[in-house]
């Protein structure tokens, strides 16, 4: 009996003990799992770090959490610090928190928040080129003290600050995100979801990140394919859209090569013309440093027509926001393709096959695109004909009577039209448009305006019949007292002018300069 009594009590004595430990343990293990944690993520990220606040406990299972964790990239305070947390929870083994590395194996954060320092802020000589890839080389290849199993992230935002004072960062909302592996020396399997501001979106992302730089972050690599669902182009005013795109990018922060396409099934210039689908396949470069993208190249297609394009999106100086400028050249392109963008009417007023190059300039801000796009260039439109019935008739009248024929019906002909243009703030300057058919040239210089498709051109009509040979009886009999004035060098030159609308021109004679001497 007094033997089970005893037996008891120290089972009872036991257990106190073993509360008391357990008890006593958070707090015996809080200030060193403290000090391993916050030498583990100054050594692996190269900063100082404050934990404002820190819990260990045992039940039911090992756990340490906090919050307002800062880190700053060699204790800099003149720039944000490198990476905050708002608060974290972390699951390990005792062995996890007293080995080297310290190893967590799930880590869940609320509230991170990265900016990573433009390359070449980090060290004295922002031009020694050799001296930074040194660095960086150095800065990935040290042990790692510090890995983590899984990170698990919420409403994370990445900043990329720029090289130039003053300029905004390039900002990343990511929605969640769940990383393997962190902070080991190997490649940091990830996925992630960012919500794209402008166009608004939501972007999957898969692949691998790091592993993580710490003598210059900008240079930690970054590999993944993406989707882009469902990007409104709508909120750049004056154009119309949903963009789907997929593809991959490589590289490292401070400079990423995407290659991809983007589809738009209903591209549409708003208020202006028809929707229309709209694909690219594209290569881009993305500085990091300065936010600045190259296109080289993009390989569109609108509808049937192909457009290679080439150039990038910059921010200039003293200008908020960036600026759009792409050579453009459309070859073995068609000209209906393009008109269905700029008419609303079911059929394309010309079809035809259209050779174009032009500088295209999209500025920032928040006028349409149609006002605020800027194009200089030249085109050519080969065999083309209109599809209204009543144009294409006067054109092929026009010839048929400008080979001094005119009783016999006329022939369906196909007309060459090229030109020079320019455009600013919604309108189209044209300039040296020539318009051929046979035995006939029409001369034009004029301008179109977009919104409203008013034609405003002036120009001349040169025929090799003489005005007299283009009727018949009475008529043609009176003309012939007009002909020696309107003819010159052998050519019947007629001033004419076109104006009403794209669906509905006007075509004139300019009577006070067709009575004028010269050509």
């Amino acid at each position: 009996m007094r033997w089970n009594q005893r037996r008891i009590r120290l089972g009872v004595l036991a257990a106190a003990l073993l509360v008391a430990l357990v008890a006593m343990l958070p707090v015996t293990l809080t200030p060193g799992v403290r000090a391993r944690l916050t030498g583990a993520l100054g050594e692996r990220f190269d900063s100082d770090v404050d934990i404002q606040a820190l819990r260990v406990s045992v039940l039911p299972r090992l756990r340490v959490s906090g919050e307002g964790i800062v880190l700053r990239h060699r204790g800099r305070t003149d720039v944000p610090p490198l990476i905050g947390i708002g608060s974290f929870t972390a699951e390990a083994s005792l062995f996890g928190l007293l080995g080297r590395p310290l190893r967590l194996t799930r880590v869940r954060l609320d509230g991170l928040e990265i900016h990573v320092p433009a390359g070449g802020m980090d060290i004295d000589n922002d031009n020694d080129e050799d001296a930074r890839r040194a660095e960086a080389d150095a800065g990935s290849a040290s042990r790692s003290p510090l890995v983590v199993g899984q990170v698990v992230s919420e409403r994370a935002v990445l900043h990329i600050l720029r090289g130039e004072p003053g300029r905004r960062p390039r900002v990343f909302e990511i929605a969640h995100l769940s990383m393997e592996d962190a902070g080991s020396n190997d490649p940091w399997a990830f996925t992630a979801t960012l919500t794209n501001p402008t166009p608004p979106g939501r972007i999957d992302a898969a692949g691998s990140f790091g592993p993580w730089n710490a003598s210059v972050p900008s240079a930690t690599r970054l590999d993944a394919e993406y989707t882009f669902h469902d990007a409104d182009l709508g909120v750049f005013n004056g154009i119309g859209g949903i963009l789907q795109s997929a593809g991959a990018f490589e590289g490292v922060l401070e400079r990423i090569e995407v290659t991809g396409h983007a589809d738009v099934p209903d591209f549409a210039l708003e208020n202006v013309g028809r929707a229309v689908p709209l694909t690219t396949r594209f290569h881009a470069v993305v500085d990091g440093t300065s936010g600045d993208t190259t296109l080289d190249p993009v390989d569109a297609r609108l509808i049937d027509s192909p457009i290679v394009a080439r150039g990038g999106v910059i921010e200039e100086a003293g200008e908020d926001g960036r600026t759009i400028t792409l050579d453009v050249v459309m070859a073995d392109a068609r000209i209906e393709d393009v008109l269905r963008l700029a008419v609303s009417t079911p059929d394309p007023p010309m079809t035809g096959a259209l050779h174009l190059r032009t500088r295209l300039v999209l500025p920032p801000g928040d006028a349409d695109a149609i006002d605020k796009l800027r194009l200089d260039g030249s085109f050519e439109i080969a065999t083309a004909q209109f599809t209204s019935g009543n144009v294409q008739a006067k054109v092929d009248e026009l010839s048929q009577r400008a080979q001094g024929e005119p009783e016999e019906p006329p022939d369906r002909v196909a007309s060459d039209l090229r030109g020079q243009f320019v455009m600013r703030d919604g309108v189209i300057q044209f300039s040296n448009v020539t318009f051929s058919v046979p035995s006939a040239n029409i001369s034009l210089d004029g301008r179109y305006t977009v919104r409203s498709k008013a034609l405003d051109f002036q120009g001349t009509v040169r025929l090799d019949a003489k005005l007299s040979e283009l009727t018949t009886g009475v008529k043609s009999f009176l003309l012939r007292i007009v002909d020696p004035l309107v003819r010159r060098k052998d050519v019947t030159v007629i001033p004419v002018t076109i104006g009403g609308t794209a669906d509905k021109p006007d075509f004139g004679v300019d009577l006070g300069r067709a009575f004028t001497p010269g050509d």
